[in-house]
C-alpha cells in the first residue's frame, strides 16, 4: 500500500493573538542583525505607530569640521530600526502606503524599516512598499509577508519558535523519520538473514504468527482455525524493493499461449511448503496426480504453465523475528500484527502470476489478464477429479 507523503499545511499567523504575533516577529528579528538593544514598544500601548524598536551598532555623529565635540564622541544607541507588525489576513497596496506613512514620520527618520504581516503580498503591494519609502531617508527596508516568515521559521535555528507558537517541530520530525528509517533497515537486515539475503529470491518456508495469541500451538483451541488461522506456514518468495514480503500461497496447473496471452487454469491447486503445522499433518492429495497426468496429455509442452497466487505482507507489520523457531516449528518465525480483517493475510493484497518454463529452464513470468482468460480446460472436457 502506497504511503501518503507528509507535508505541512500553511501556518496560520492570523490566528495568533496580536501581541503574540509581535512577540514572534521580535524573536525572529533577534538574529537578523547584531542589535545593541531591541524593544517591544507595542506591548505598552501608545506606541506612536512603532511595535518594535531596535538599534544596531553605528558610528557616533561628528561635528561639521570633522572633529568630535569636546574631544569625545556623544553616547548614542546606534542605528535605529523600526519594525511594524500587522496581524491581518489581507493588506492591499493602499494599506501598505498608509502603514509606511504612520511608521516613518517626524524628524527622526530610522535607518531601517521592516513591515511584517500575517498575509502574503502581491507584486503591487511590494511595489507600493518600495515607492512609499524611496526619498524618505530610510537606508534599508524589508517587507516580511507570510512566505518570508515561514521561510525563517522553517530554518533549523528557529525550530524552537516553530514549536512554541505552532506546536510543530521539524527537527523532531526529522529525528523521528531517521529513527523510523534506521529501524526499518535493521528489520530488513534481520528478515534478510532468515531468507538467505535481501537481494535474491529466497523461496523459504517461514512460520507467520499473530503476535500475542497465547493459544499457540494448540490449533484445536480455535474452532475456526482452517478459515481463520492465527499462525501458518507460507513459502516466502522474496523481500521486494518496497519492503514487502511476497508469499507464495498456491499453484494451479495452467495453460498459456505466450503469443496471444490467452490462458486458463484448473481450480485445483497445491502448496509448495515442505513443513507441517504442529499437530496437523498435510493430507495427501491423491487427486493431484490424476490432474497432473491429464494436464500433461492435454496441454502442449510449450504451453504448460503454473498460475501462482501470491500475497503481500508489508514489512511494517513484522513486530519480531525468531531466526530459529521452536520445538514445534524449527523454522524461521515472524511475529506480525494482524491485517485490518484480523487475519494473517489480507485478501485484497493477493496478486497472480503465470510462470512458464522456457527451453533454457528459466521461468518466464506473465501477468494474467481477466479479459484474456479462455475456457481451454472446459472445452477439452478436462473434469477435475
Amino acid at each position: 500500500m502506497a504511503r501518503a507523503t507528509r507535508t505541512l499545511n500553511p501556518l496560520h499567523f492570523e490566528d495568533l493573538e496580536p501581541h503574540r504575533f509581535e512577540d514572534l516577529v521580535r524573536q525572529l528579528a533577534y538574529e537578523y542583525r547584531p542589535w545593541t538593544s531591541i524593544e517591544a514598544t507595542g506591548r505598552g500601548g501608545a506606541d506612536d505607530g512603532i511595535d518594535i524598536r531596535a538599534f544596531e551598532p553605528g558610528s557616533a555623529p561628528l561635528t561639521e569640521d570633522g572633529d568630535e565635540e569636546d574631544g569625545f564622541a556623544p553616547i548614542t544607541p546606534g542605528r535605529l530600526w523600526i519594525i511594524q507588525c500587522k496581524r491581518e489576513k489581507r493588506i492591499g497596496p493602499a494599506q501598505v502606503r498608509r502603514y509606511v506613512e504612520e511608521s516613518v514620520q517626524g524628524p527622526a527618520v530610522p535607518y531601517g524599516f521592516i513591515l511584517a504581516a500575517a498575509c502574503d503580498f502581491s507584486k503591487k503591494g511590494y511595489d507600493a512598499f518600495r515607492l512609499a519609502l524611496l526619498g524618505t531617508g530610510v537606508q534599508e527596508f524589508h517587507l516580511w509577508g507570510k512566505a518570508e516568515l515561514e521561510d525563517m521559521l522553517f530554518q533549523p535555528k528557529n525550530d524552537h519558535l516553530l514549536f512554541a507558537y505552532f506546536g510543530i517541530s521539524l527537527q523532531t520530525r526529522k529525528r523521528s523519520v531517521q529513527s523510523e528509517l534506521r529501524a526499518t533497515l535493521a528489520l530488513r537486515k534481520r528478515v534478510g538473514r532468515i531468507l538467505g539475503g535481501t537481494t535474491n529470491s529466497s523461496e523459504k518456508d517461514v512460520l507467520f504468527r499473530i503476535a500475542g495469541d497465547e493459544r499457540y500451538p494448540d490449533t484445536t483451541s480455535i474452532p475456526d482455525f482452517d478459515a481463520n488461522p492465527r499462525w501458518a506456514i507460507y513459502r516466502v518468495d522474496c523481500l521486494n524493493m518496497r519492503n514487502n514480503l511476497v508469499l507464495e500461497l498456491r499453484r494451479h496447473l495452467a495453460y498459456l499461449d505466450p503469443e496471444t496471452g490467452e490462458w486458463d487454469a484448473l481450480s485445483h491447486f497445491w502448496q509448495r511448503t515442505s513443513h507441517d503445522l504442529y499437530g496437523r499433518q498435510q493430507p495427501f492429495d491423491s487427486a493431484y496426480a490424476g490432474h497432473y497426468t491429464d494436464w500433461q496429455q492435454l496441454v502442449p509442452a510449450d504451453r504448460r504453465a503454473d498460475l501462482v497466487a501470491f500475497n503481500i505482507v508489508p514489512l511494517s507489520r513484522v513486530l519480531g523475528v525468531d531466526e530459529d523457531g521452536d520445538l514445534g516449528h524449527p523454522l524461521p518465525t515472524l511475529y506480525i500484527e494482524p491485517a485490518q480483517n484480523g487475519k494473517i493475510l489480507d485478501p485484497s493484497s493477493e496478486i497472480y502470476s503465470i510462470e512458464r518454463t522456457t527451453f533454457y529452464g528459466h521461468a518466464a513470468e506473465y501477468r494474467p489478464s481477466k479479459e484474456k482468460r479462455v475456457n481451454f480446460f472446459k472445452e477439452n472436457r478436462l473434469e477435475e477429479k
